[in-house]
């Protein structure tokens, strides 16, 4: 069940147990239902918090394609993968005629993610595309970006 279904049966659980309280002891009492809390979601890392290196095991479990080439994107742009490295663990990306060096981190996902803290470049492919953001101006630089 996921956590908002939880959280709307546990709010009509409690209006029914309020309902039938009410209907034991003849008094017609205003319904009040308590509401559940739904379960603490997964903590956010924040862009300047420095991510761990993705242990190299549980990093691709999809077997993601991840290659060097340059990666055509949507609105024009591209992006120049120039290496990566055999364990998938470092990639060089060029954008915007510089070329940075990005660590993998792990993901929930699938997703392969890497990331340059130092300039707030993040790469991300998951099936079938990749895209390019930039975390510390909020921004997303390059979408629909394939080999």
């Amino acid at each position: 069940m996921q956590r908002s279904s939880l959280a709307r049966f546990a709010v009509a659980a409690a209006i029914a147990a309020s309902a039938q309280a009410a209907g034991a002891s003849g008094a017609s009492a205003p319904l009040t239902p308590t509401v559940a809390m739904a379960p603490a979601q997964e903590q956010v890392v924040s862009p300047g918090v420095q991510a761990t290196e993705a242990p190299l095991s549980d990093f691709n479990p999809a077997g993601l394609p991840f290659r060097a080439g340059t990666y055509e994107c949507e609105l024009n742009r591209r992006v120049q993968v120039r290496t990566v490295s055999a364990d998938l663990q470092f990639a060089t990306l060029n954008w915007d005629r510089k070329d940075y060096t990005l660590r993998a981190v792990s993901t929930k996902t699938g997703a392969l993610r890497y990331e340059d803290n130092a300039s707030g470049l993040v790469w991300l492919v998951i099936v079938g595309k990749s895209m390019l953001l930039d975390t510390k101006n909020g921004k997303q630089l390059a979408n629909e970006c394939k080999t």
